[in-house]
Parts: C-alpha cells; sequence; structure tokens
C-alpha cells in the first residue's frame, strides 16, 4: 500500500487536513515520509481503539459506556460518505457528538464494500466509536413521545452475537439538519431530499447489509390516543412500565420495541412464542411476552423467558388485541398456566364442584364450561338451602309451629265462652238490653247537664254516686265485672288542719 492510501485512510473523515497534508508533501518531498509514519501510526491506534496510548480520563470514558473503535477491513480504502455534526446522542453515552457514515471501498455499489457507522468528538476531532453496519440486526426510526416539537428517534439494535453489545440511540428534529455533508457524488444523488437526507442514505447502506430502517404505520398500530403535545398528529406507542421504569411500547411491522431507557428490548416475531393478558381492569390492563432466548428452531421451554408490561391504558386494548391476531401471535390468555386453581367449597358436607367428565365431542369453549359450572353449582346451592341454618329470618322459621298452635284452640274453643276467657275484667258490655240503653242515654244526659250547671265538687260526687250504682246493678245482673271511671278531683284541695279558704267563718 502506498503512502498516499495510507494517508487517505488514515484523514478520511477531515477532508481538509487530508489536503493540507497532499499539498505539503508537494511542497516538500523530503516530509513524505515522516507523513506516511504518521498516517500508518493512527491507523495502527484506530483498530486498537486508543487503548494504550489514551489519557486517564478517556480510558474510563470507554468502560463506562462509549463504544470503542471496532476493526474494520484495513486492506480496503476507508472513505466518509456523510457527516453530520452536533448530533444528540442518548445512547451509549449521552453528549453531543459527529456522526458519519464510512465506506471501505473504491465503489459503493461493490459487493465488497462495507460500511460502518462512527461518531466523532467536536472538542478533539477523534473517532470515538465506529461500528460495522452488519453488526447490527434491526434498526428503528421511531417518534419521540410527549414532546412539544417533533424529533425522531434512530436505534441501532446489535445483534445477539456481535461484538458490539449496546444500542446506538440519537435523536434529531424533523426537517433539514443544520449541517449535513455528503462529499460522495452517488449517495448525494441518492439522498437528495432536504427533509429526509439521514433517512434515506442510512437506508441505503444498511440494504447492502441486508437490513431496512424501519418506520411505525398506522396500518399497523395507531394509538386511541393522540400526541399530548401535538393533537393533529397520530400517537403510535402506547405508555407502559416495565416493573418500575416507564418507557413506550412500539408495534411494528417486524416485532415489538420497548425504549427509550435501558434495557432497551425489541421482540422479533419470530422469537415471540406468545401473547397474553393480564390485570384486565376498568382502566388499564397488562401485556405479557413469552419470548425465546435461543436460536434453536425446536422451542424449548427452559429458554423462554416472559416480560410484562404493566398499566397500559384500556382504550388501545382493541387495537392492541387486533395487532396480535393480525400477525398470528398466539394468544395464551387462557392457558391452562394461567389458570386459577380449584378450591373445593363444602356446603352441607358436600362437594359444591362437579367432576367435569372428559368428552371428547364436547366442543365448548372454556368460557362456555365455566359458566355451565356456575350455573349448576348455583343449583345445587338452592337444592341444599335450609331456613333454618340461617337462623331466624323474619319470622319465617316459626309460621309451623305457630300454625299448630292455632289449630288446638280452635278445636277445643267450641262451647266455651272465649270473651270471658280472653279478656277477663277488661270486657265491655255488648249484650245491653233495650231499657238498659235507654237508661244509659238518660244518665249520660243527666252527667252532662249536672256537669254544665253545677260546680266541680258537686257533680264530680253525684257522677261518681250514679254511676257507681248502676254499675254495680249491671255487675250483678250479667256477672261482669267493671273498672269504675277515675274521679275527677278539683285541681287543689288544702291540707288537714288547714283552714278552707272558700268558707268565710274559718278564715
Amino acid at each position: 500500500m502506498s503512502g498516499r492510501d495510507e494517508i487517505d485512510r488514515a484523514f478520511g473523515s477531515d477532508s481538509q487536513l487530508r489536503k493540507r497534508i497532499h499539498d505539503a508533501i508537494n511542497a516538500t518531498p523530503q516530509y513524505g515520509l515522516l507523513f506516511d509514519d504518521i498516517a500508518r501510526y493512527h491507523l495502527k491506534s484506530q483498530a486498537n481503539g486508543n487503548s494504550e496510548d489514551g489519557p486517564a480520563s478517556k480510558k474510563r470514558k470507554l468502560a463506562n459506556g462509549s463504544l470503542s473503535v471496532t476493526s474494520t477491513q484495513t486492506n480496503q480504502p476507508r472513505e466518509v460518505i456523510l457527516e453530520a455534526r452536533d448530533i444528540s446522542f442518548s445512547l451509549p453515552q449521552r453528549k453531543k457528538l459527529h456522526l458519519g457514515i464510512a465506506q471501505y471501498g473504491t465503489d459503493i455499489n461493490a459487493s465488497t464494500t462495507t460500511f460502518a457507522v462512527y461518531t466523532r468528538n467536536p472538542t478533539t476531532n477523534e473517532v470515538e466509536t465506529e461500528v460495522p453496519i452488519d453488526q447490527f440486526a434491526y434498526a428503528l426510526r421511531l417518534p419521540v413521545p410527549e414532546k412539544a416539537t417533533k424529533q425522531y428517534n434512530f436505534c441501532l439494535l446489535p445483534k445477539p452475537d456481535s461484538n458490539q453489545s449496546d444500542p446506538i440511540i440519537w435523536t434529531v428534529n424533523h426537517g433539514p439538519l443544520k449541517s449535513c455533508h455528503i462529499p460522495n457524488p452517488v449517495l448525494a444523488k441518492i439522498a437528495s431530499g432536504p427533509d429526509h437526507i439521514l433517512e434515506t442514505a442510512l437506508d441505503f447502506v444498511l440494504k447492502k447489509a441486508g437490513i431496512s430502517l424501519t418506520y411505525p404505520t398506522a396500518d399497523e398500530f395507531a394509538s386511541a390516543t393522540p400526541e399530548s403535545h401535538r393533537k393533529s398528529d397520530k400517537a403510535y406507542h402506547v405508555k407502559a412500565f416495565r416493573g418500575s421504569k416507564d418507557g413506550f411500547l412500539f408495534f411494528l411491522h417486524n416485532g415489538i420495541f420497548f425504549g427509550f431507557k435501558k434495557p432497551l428490548s425489541f421482540f422479533a416475531f419470530e422469537d415471540v412464542v406468545s401473547i397474553s393478558y393480564t390485570s384486565v381492569l376498568q382502566r388499564t390492563f397488562n401485556l405479557n411476552i413469552a419470548y425465546r432466548t435461543s436460536d434453536e428452531p425446536a422451542i424449548d421451554m427452559d429458554a423462554v423467558q416472559e416480560v410484562e408490561f404493566s398499566m397500559i391504558d384500556q382504550a388501545d386494548f382493541p387495537g392492541i388485541d387486533a395487532y396480535i391476531k393480525r400477525h398470528g401471535l398466539q394468544d395464551a390468555s387462557l392457558a391452562e398456566s394461567r389458570r386459577a386453581a380449584k378450591v373445593k367449597s363444602a356446603a352441607n358436607g358436600k362437594s359444591s364442584i362437579k367432576q367435569e367428565d372428559d368428552d371428547p365431542d364436547d366442543t365448548r369453549t372454556e368460557l362456555e364450561k365455566a359458566q355451565q359450572q356456575l350455573e349448576d353449582e348455583e343449583d345445587e346451592e338452592e337444592e341444599d338451602y335450609d331456613p333454618g341454618s340461617d337462623g331466624e329470618s323474619e319470622g319465617s322459621g316459626e309460621s309451623d309451629d305457630d300454625d299448630e298452635g292455632y289449630e288446638r284452640p280452635k278445636a277445643k274453643a267450641k262451647g266455651r265462652d272465649l270473651v270471658a276467657e280472653e279478656l277477663g275484667s277488661e270486657a265491655e258490655d255488648v249484650s245491653v238490653s233495650e231499657d238498659e240503653e235507654e237508661q244509659g242515654d238518660d244518665q249520660g244526659d243527666e252527667g252532662d247537664e249536672e256537669e254544665d250547671g253545677l260546680d266541680a265538687e258537686g257533680a264530680e260526687e253525684l257522677d261518681q254516686d250514679e254511676q257507681g250504682f248502676e254499675l254495680g246493678q249491671h255487675v250483678q245482673k250479667h256477672g261482669f265485672s267493671a273498672v269504675a271511671p277515675a274521679v275527677h278531683q278539683s285541681a287543689w284541695v288544702p291540707d288537714e288542719g288547714m283552714p278552707d279558704p272558700e268558707d268565710d267563718d274559718q278564715l
């Protein structure tokens, strides 16, 4: 490899610096070998990830989450075909970096040409991360939820067996990038649209590695609730919790994604074993996804894990359920493992649950069988109901005894004077002769006249004598006992030995 090729590979990310080096070599050829040595040293440092000669602070940063530079094909010339400046990254570290795409090869359309994504520090102008495109399994471009300004998150998810362990996420605003340079004429022609330069260029190089950029669509899933800060925009996510961490679920054409906080999760359709609903309440429900962690074609239940996403809005249940059915994902909500244990309750010493017969011709669903079993239990409870077991219920338990008690006196009551036996001294005279009625009327009239004409003391004594006499005659004649009426006395009676205030002689 010539010295100029090494210089192009070493300083390909900075075209101006590379041009200055070539101009210096042309002006002073004696320093050409010196620049070649600098270029070789720079390439070697990139291949080693700057782990030996970098400062201590840089070493700690790489160990704490920054991505090291992955070794690429050193026998191919490196060319920067795109670089966007001041891009906000959230993973693997939260900072602003320059984002670029590097090409390894002379022809962008050649099958032997490979591509890599890299980040460069704006301050030191050094490449911090570089990962080949073929190390990623999925690439997503998702709208950032709950933001007043429309933004997009680009997520590059590595393969399970990749040397790259952490995903890469960066955020861009909707519309043209502030600073984006495409030195490659072929790529500049492909990504000519000002609003989607990064999407078009990234999708082009991803397809070279058999990957495509995934977008959410309303045909797959759209939330019933629009964006909270942009009511006119559709929301392609639902809010959920994974344990105590909140995040957003996206239902895409090739899988289900949960982000944007670590740990990110992407459940491809080929890895999903089953999906089920739990804790279905009036306003929320939980979504459980069982997925396999191995690449074996046969499902090993030991390699199947389940993750639960809770507190999903009930309004999004129809859309999620339609998405699951459309893609043929197994609904395990009524699986045997999720059924509650049958508890046999005893009522009057009898089991209230019937043993179901295994009828192979029974085509009823599990829900219909459960409904039939519930009806059978209610019928048994009605048949075994004992009114006396619940104590006295509004006197209904004593109705038979009371009826029997009434029948016996009725049989003995014939030929007996029940009025005299039952009422006794409180009986009223109901068989009075006509003379007695007339006499009683006359006495009543006389009592009224005397009470109006005489004073209180004389009227009370007369009334008492006449009534006492008449009542005595009546009792002797009919054999009834009567209670004498109460004697009305004056309001005040002088004590014994005290003068009467109405007697003038005593006063």
